[in-house]
């Protein structure tokens, strides 16, 4: 379908499959396009599943002779013009919503999601866990929601041992991503001299991970293997299946089209940009962390500053330090915002539980004889993994582009977008080099419409965007000056 519109796709199939306990086939019912009017497929970097919706426009009396009570497969394969093989979707029916009744017709939506996410509201963990928080993850996948579905990942620096106390798969690998470390990244703590003059102990490094489910499979990675579009491809995750896509252009007046329509932007709206309240008040800039380890009796107090660790982690855009807020003190003492930290964290550092010796065992005191590898390791993810996650939404949006069913969440894309300049000026200048650039998909959903279509119909992408700073490859970022 390559020559075709870039918004053309066409049904290949749609079949919901009634199954038993062991997944086997009781009933199947093939669904045309005179009964659907669209389909919609849904990721999200943040969500552990994928989900879905299948719009019917019924006078068949469908719910009654084929009826619908949760659980039934739902297969739907469709063309479209990025490839001569049509996509497969493979979802779950969990609800139906939104059913109306006309005479003799009846329109309803079928809700659907992948097979774990139903699993996983009944199924809960009992068994100790211990291990790279990678291999507890796909151990969770594989024993506990029984996928057998690809797996991609990368391990965190720091093993883990927890008991998980009832709680659900996805609720239990939501906790360890929080916790999580690229082992392609720096950490450490050092004394530095704050605004005072005074001896502070700050702490550096990066963290944070994100867990979420695409078409390709299951996904589990660092949020600066996602950002790193370098050369160097340092902090970059060998398993990582993450595509860019593009570049996609914004069209100018009185110049020439893009050569390949599917590559057009149909539309783009900025949904945020510098929110520095928020980002405030969640210590994106800076965040003094108070400890106090119940084993040993040690008090501590570091501060994490995102402008020191900056240089340490992988960005989308161009700048060459953070964007920060300007000091307000009357006596001109702070310099920026990071020079006084505006949110305080504390915890209880635990890291003896597992260790059944007399002596120390925290690496971190530094005179451990017999360090542990289950130690309490939360001075150096807490606050590193709050400002990584809050950094991406540094500029944010919202794309829509022709249909192209195989951008999955998680996955870059290259904008040029159109300078806001005059016609004339646009000719000098034809593109914003500060909000041009590679954005990471932060959500995704393919819309496939049928209505008064026929046997083919249109559709479109739209995705979520954001990223962690401006610019792009067209000219240095004037952010961050």
């Amino acid at each position: 379908m390559a020559d075709q519109h870039p918004n053309q796709i066409g049904l290949e199939q749609c079949i919901i499959r009634k199954l038993d306990s062991k997944g086997k086939v009781i009933k199947e019912k093939s669904i045309k396009t005179d009964m659907i009017a669209s389909f919609d497929f849904m990721e999200k970097l943040e969500s552990p599943f994928v989900s879905g919706s299948l719009l019917i426009s019924d006078s068949k009396d469908f719910l009654n002779t084929f009826p619908i009570e949760g659980g039934e497969e739902v297969s739907v394969s469709m063309k479209h013009t990025f490839d001569e093989n049509p996509i497969d979707f493979n979802l779950r029916v969990y609800k139906v919503g939104g059913r109306v009744v006309n005479g003799k017709k009846q329109v309803y939506t079928l809700m659907l999601v992948s097979p774990e996410a139903i699993i996983n509201e009944s199924f809960k963990v009992q068994d100790p866990l211990d291990g790279n928080p990678e291999s507890i993850i796909i151990k969770l996948l594989r024993e506990k929601l029984g996928t057998s579905k690809e797996i991609f990942s990368e391990p965190s620096r720091f093993k883990v041992r927890m008991i998980p106390g009832n709680l659900r798969a996805f609720d239990i690998i939501a906790k360890l991503i929080k916790k999580s470390v690229s082992t392609k990244t720096t950490y450490g703590s050092e004394s530095e001299s704050n605004n005072t003059g005074k001896s502070e102990q700050q702490i550096k490094g990066s963290a944070g991970f994100f867990f979420w489910e695409t078409n390709r499979g299951y996904n589990c990675f660092s949020v600066d293997a996602l950002c790193d579009v370098s050369e160097q491809q340092r902090f970059a995750a060998p398993k990582l299946d993450s595509k860019s896509w593009g570049p996609y252009v914004e069209t100018i007046a009185n110049i020439d089209p893009v050569a390949d329509a599917r590559f057009n932007i149909t539309s783009f709206n900025y949904t945020s940009e510098v929110d520095i309240m928020s980002s405030l008040r969640l210590g994106k800039y800076s965040t003094k962390m108070v400890f106090f380890n119940h084993s040993t009796g040690e008090y501590s107090e570091v501060v994490y500053k995102i402008k020191s660790s900056y240089d340490d982690m992988a960005h989308l855009g161009g700048q060459s330090t953070v964007s920060t807020v300007p000091g307000t003190d009357m006596d001109a003492l702070l310099s920026d915002a990071s020079a006084n930290p505006a949110r305080v964290m504390s915890a209880i550092l635990d890291p003896e539980t597992w260790i059944d010796e007399s002596k120390v065992t925290d690496p971190d005191v530094g005179d451990a004889e017999n360090p542990t590898e289950y130690a309490d390791w939360t001075k150096y993810y807490a606050a590193q993994s709050v400002a990584r996650y809050n950094l991406l939404k540094n500029q944010e949006g919202i794309l829509k582009i022709p249909i192209n069913p195989l951008i999955c969440a998680g996955d870059k894309i290259d904008l040029r977008l159109r300078s806001k300049l005059s016609d004339t000026l646009q000719t000098q200048k034809p593109y914003d080099t500060e909000s041009s650039g590679v954005y990471l998909i932060k959500e995704v959903t393919h819309t496939f419409n049928f209505v008064n279509s026929g046997t083919s119909g249109n559709g479109f992408t739209t995705l979520r965007l954001f990223r962690d700073s401006y610019g792009s490859d067209i000219e240095p970022s004037k952010y961050g000056e």
